[in-house]
């Protein structure tokens, strides 16, 4: 699918983007409806039976309220709710769960066996909560995701900013293959190749990096399972940097985002920042997290003065009847702690050459809303072929150049609606730019060396998907499981591969042969 101009994408994608919020708000209401909240509590989206154990400010004054079970130190009962989640807060004693009833919502900040913390909505500051009663906690259908996804598709209508042109290219405009341009002289030796930070990477690598430092606006790294995409994408986000550039670094996933950084830390001439809740991190780069870069930084103790004040105000809340006061003081402060904690964002983001988070976090609402439109040089989407097109675009426009890195033939974006799928809603951007008949191999580099996988194992797979182009390397090529510590050699650990097919089964073109 192609699209005669960016108008025809938004129009298109804001209605299939209606269709799948409707589907999920449909799924979401059903449960409400049919099912008591004892039920909805044994399937892990609802807690029943909290009642208020603290209240404290957040980052940028948000109020923060712990819940945890009437009788302390209980655990919690077992539930899906992690890190992130949006919950609506309800009375206990409400019979229904729908949304006429709740009392404000946020998001699951900290999950722990006994509490549970919620970043309350900016608009639910001023919640009347009573630490006497019991409430309960509902998993909500995520609409923040899907309102940031509109605003950053109606952004693009009338965009002017550093992506301008990148957006011309991407539709319509001729894809360039940078076979004439030559690398920046600041990344060249001696003998003027590139020198490399990772000694070690293979013939298609090196080729795949040189190719997207030269790209001017699009560069497409199609990485098979197995092959170091992560480790390709690292090398070139570290030579960007050493040639100047800044780079807003992004996936789908955290997960994803957090592979990336473990990578890019092993380097210490990077300034990495990762935005997002440092719980939802992996836990050995949990320090690179802004809220730990802005609690070790010169401007921490002027925070913790303005917010130790915030909490004694939060904590007089659930004590007092006239709360008019209480609310216009917490008022006050926060928006000193705002103004202050605004100032600590923008000294530690602007001295990162580095920049990661997931692509739904990638908007104006976020701490990248203190940065100037045309800070980054670079924009890193990385298993760009997960996520939906609308959602690269929440990152695309902060930079004049891309790299998108991943395999459209593994995982496409989790979509709920079977008609926003079948309409083009799970067509990927790295998709539509390789299927351009006139000019989509142009940009694109294919990694060829795997490093997972048996040659036999993975023969099939680079026949049917990737014209026989894979590779296994020879430290993978023959290795059985009986080679492994501690494998004892059977019929199974002994060989790569065992056929599964029954021998009745017809061949067909494609298909396993009964003899492998």
């Amino acid at each position: 699918m192609q699209y005669n101009s960016i108008e025809d994408f938004v129009i298109q994608q804001l209605g299939l983007l209606n269709l799948e919020r409707d589907a999920e708000i449909a799924e979401s209401r059903r449960l409400q409806e049919n099912i008591s909240a004892k039920q909805l509590q044994e399937k892990g989206v609802c807690i029943l039976n909290l009642v208020v154990q603290g209240i404290r400010s957040g980052l940028y004054g948000r109020t923060i309220i712990t819940f945890g079970c009437k009788l302390a130190g209980k655990e919690l009962p077992s539930s899906n709710l992690s890190s992130g989640d949006i919950v609506g807060i309800f009375p206990n004693s409400s019979a229904s769960q729908l949304e006429k009833d709740q009392i404000c919502s946020g998001i699951v900040s900290c999950l722990k066996s006994s509490t549970i913390e919620i970043a309350l909505d900016t608009d639910c500051d001023n919640v009347d909560l009573n630490d006497n009663d019991c409430y309960k906690l509902l998993q909500l259908a995520n609409s923040v995701t899907y309102r940031r996804l509109k605003v950053g598709l109606n952004s693009l209508k009338n965009y002017q900013g550093p992506a301008a042109s990148l957006i011309n290219t991407l539709f319509g405009g001729q894809l360039f293959s940078s076979a004439s341009l030559s690398l920046p002289p600041v990344l060249l030796g001696y003998d003027n190749d590139l020198v490399w930070f990772n000694k070690n990477l293979d013939h298609s690598q090196k080729e795949a990096v040189e190719f997207a430092l030269k790209q001017r606006e699009v560069a497409v790294v199609h990485g098979p399972p197995g092959t170091g995409k992560t480790t390709t994408v690292v090398e070139i986000i570290l030579q960007t940097v050493k040639a100047g550039g800044r780079v807003l670094a992004c996936a789908p996933s955290n997960v994803a985002v957090d592979n990336m950084l473990e990578k890019l830390v092993a380097n210490s001439s990077v300034k990495a920042i990762r935005l997002g809740h440092p719980t939802r991190m992996q836990e050995a780069i949990q320090n690179r997290s802004l809220d730990a870069v802005l609690s070790n930084s010169e401007a921490r103790s002027i925070v913790n003065d303005v917010r130790r004040d915030l909490d004694a105000q939060l904590k007089q809340i659930t004590k007092t009847k006239k709360r008019g006061p209480i609310f216009s003081e917490i008022k006050n402060l926060r928006k000193e702690l705002r103004e202050r904690e605004t100032k600590a964002v923008k000294e530690v983001l602007s001295h990162a050459n580095v920049i990661l988070t997931t692509l739904t976090s990638a908007t104006q609402e976020g701490p990248l809303k203190h940065l100037p439109p045309d800070h980054f040089d670079y924009v890193v989407i990385d298993e760009c072929s997960q996520s939906t097109e609308s959602a690269c675009w929440l990152a695309l426009t902060r930079a004049p150049r891309v790299l998108l890195a991943g395999d459209h033939f593994q995982l496409p974006p989790t979509i709920i609606s079977p008609e926003a799928e079948r309409k083009g809603l799970g067509l990927t951007l790295m998709e539509r730019i390789i299927n351009r008949k006139e000019d989509g191999n142009l940009c694109v580099r294919m990694l060829t060396t795997q490093y997972r996988m048996h040659r036999d194992i993975m023969q099939w797979a680079s026949n049917q998907l990737y014209h026989g182009k894979l590779e296994a390397h020879p430290s993978v090529a023959s290795h059985l499981l009986l080679e492994l510590p501690g494998v004892e050699e059977n019929e199974d650990t002994g060989t790569h591969f065992k056929c599964l097919l029954k021998p009745h089964i017809k061949k067909n073109e494609g298909d396993l042969h009964e003899d492998c």
